[in-house]
């Protein structure tokens, strides 16, 4: 985990950041550290996730906490970052690619390859919600069943946000209204509560986030 904060410190000093690291000790604090960065007059502290495996699930859940949050990570490629980008979610990997915002400051570096280190954790689509821990890139169908970002899920996702009185609505008429059967509306909601997205609860943020992610992935395609 320190190693890939240190590595993102390394590469926001190389570009002219004045930045201090704090390292959570408290099991209360869910972020792994906190890093303040500094350039000129503008000033901001971000809530440091250092994740070998970048998820949709932890991301998300990381960006709820109030905090504005930084990923680091051993790789992140372009279209996991337009995606991070498009719930406003800074990230620095430890190849030098990222995408930092805050005040008049504007890093975006993309492009940069995946280290060829074969003992590198290999990295999980933000699409991808099943298990803890870093996947191969061979998936079983049982493994790919459990992916939130699926055109059929998409499709209830963007049903709830079209019309928020579908979250209290029977399941039978949030199937119909996303043209899916009632199993796969079942399915997609308690995917979406693992996430921490629960129907009938989620909340301004919650469903911009949700809004951002459909939007990213219609512009990136499939």
């Amino acid at each position: 985990m320190e190693s890939l904060v240190e590595a993102a410190r390394s590469w926001l000093l190389e570009w002219g950041m004045e930045c201090s690291v704090r390292y959570e000790q408290s099991p209360l604090v869910r972020a792994d550290a906190t890093l303040a960065l500094r350039w000129g007059g503008a000033r901001q502290r971000f809530a440091v996730h250092a994740l070998p495996a970048v998820r949709l699930s932890s991301v998300l859940a990381a960006s709820e906490a109030g905090a504005p949050v930084l990923v680091v990570a051993p790789w992140i490629s372009p279209r996991i970052g337009g995606q991070l980008r498009a719930i406003g979610v800074a990230y620095v990997d430890s190849v030098g690619n990222a995408s930092v915002r805050f005040g008049t400051v504007l890093i975006e570096v993309s492009g940069r390859k995946r280290p060829s280190k074969r003992a590198e954790p290999v990295e999980v689509p933000l699409d991808e919600l099943g298990g803890h821990e870093p996947r191969t890139p061979s998936l079983s169908s049982r493994e790919r069943s459990g992916r939130l970002l699926t055109p059929a899920n998409r499709r209830v996702i963007a049903a709830l946000l079209a019309d928020p009185a579908l979250e209290a609505a029977p399941l039978r008429e949030l199937a119909e209204a996303a043209g899916v059967s009632v199993g796969q509306a079942h399915k997609s909601v308690t995917l979406l509560a693992g996430a921490g997205y629960h129907r009938g609860r989620m909340d301004a943020r919650q469903r911009a986030a949700l809004a951002g992610v459909l939007d990213a992935v219609a512009s990136l395609g499939e």
